[in-house]
C-alpha cells in the first residue's frame, strides 16, 4: 500500500519523531531496485505490446530483399525503372561523354569488338604491304642486270626532261634546224647536259671539241642529231649545222 507523498512529508516535519510503522510505510511506497516490475502493473503496457511484432518477424523483415521495394532502391538497383535511372542521373548530374550502340540506340563511339575488327582489317592490309616491301627489298638486293638497265632508263628519261626544259627556256625556233653550243674542250655524248639550244646561230669557244652522235628531242617532237665529227678548230667560223634525220 502506497502512502501519499504529502503524508510521508508530514511524518518528518521538524520536531516529529516518525514511528516504526511510518518508516515502513514510507519505504513501502517506493520500489526497490531489486524488485521486478510486472507488465500488468504498468498501465497500457500490455495493449502497446500487442501492437508490436516478434523478434523473428522483425529479423526476417530486415533480411527481406523485397521489403519496401516500392519506395527504396535495392543495392543492385534491379528494381529501378528506366525513368528512375534517368532521374538518378539527372539528380547526380551524370552525363555520359561516350556511348556505344545499344539495340536501336546508336552510340557515338565504337565498341571494343568493333575496334578490334577494324584493327584486324588494317593489320591484314599492313601485313600485305610488309610482304610486298620484303619482296621488293629482296629484288633490290639481288644482282639482277635488268634492274641496272631499268635505272639507266630512268636516269636517261630524267635527263631528257631536263634538256627539254632548257630548250623551252632558250626561246629558239624548234621547228627548223639550229645551232648547238657546247662548253670548252669536252667530249659531248648522248644525254649530256653540256649541250643546250642557242638559237642565235653562234658557236662559241669550240676549239678542240669532239662531237659524238649527239641526239636530242626538240619541242615539236622531231629528233635532231649530229653525226660523229672531229672539229679540232671548231669548224668553219666555229659553226655546226643541224639537219633533220629522216
Amino acid at each position: 500500500m502506497k502512502v501519499p507523498l504529502k503524508t510521508i512529508f508530514s511524518w518528518f516535519e521538524e520536531g516529529d519523531m516518525p514511528t516504526e510503522y511510518q518508516f515502513q510505510q514510507t519505504f513501502s511506497s517506493f520500489r526497490h531496485v531489486d524488485e521486478k516490475i510486472k507488465m500488468d502493473e504498468v498501465m497500457g503496457l500490455n495493449e502497446t505490446f500487442q501492437k508490436t511484432v516478434s523478434s523473428t518477424t522483425f529479423t526476417n523483415h530486415l533480411q527481406d530483399e523485397n521489403a519496401h521495394h516500392l519506395v527504396l532502391a535495392k543495392l543492385n538497383a534491379s528494381n529501378l525503372s528506366a525513368r528512375n535511372v534517368e532521374e538518378w542521373k539527372e539528380k547526380l548530374k551524370i552525363k555520359l561523354a561516350a556511348t556505344i550502340d545499344d539495340g536501336e540506340e546508336n552510340g557515338n563511339v565504337y565498341a571494343k569488338e568493333q575496334i578490334e575488327e577494324i584493327v584486324n582489317i588494317l593489320q591484314a592490309k599492313d601485313n600485305e604491304m610488309l610482304e610486298l616491301i620484303a619482296k621488293i627489298n629482296k629484288i633490290l638486293d639481288s644482282n639482277d642486270d635488268d634492274l641496272d638497265e631499268l635505272q639507266e632508263i630512268v636516269d636517261y628519261i630524267k635527263e631528257n626532261r631536263k634538256q627539254i626544259e632548257l630548250l623551252k627556256g632558250s626561246g629558239a625556233n624548234f621547228a627548223f634546224g639550229g645551232i648547238l653550243r657546247p662548253t670548252d674542250n669536252i667530249i659531248v655524248k648522248p644525254g649530256s647536259s653540256k649541250w643546250f639550244w642557242a638559237g642565235s646561230g653562234v658557236y662559241e669557244n669550240a676549239s678542240g671539241v669532239t662531237i659524238e652522235n649527239f641526239g636530242i628531242i626538240s619541242f615539236d617532237g622531231f629528233v635532231w642529231s649530229v653525226l660523229e665529227v672531229n672539229i679540232p678548230g671548231g669548224g668553219a667560223d666555229g659553226f655546226i649545222d643541224l639537219t633533220q634525220e629522216d
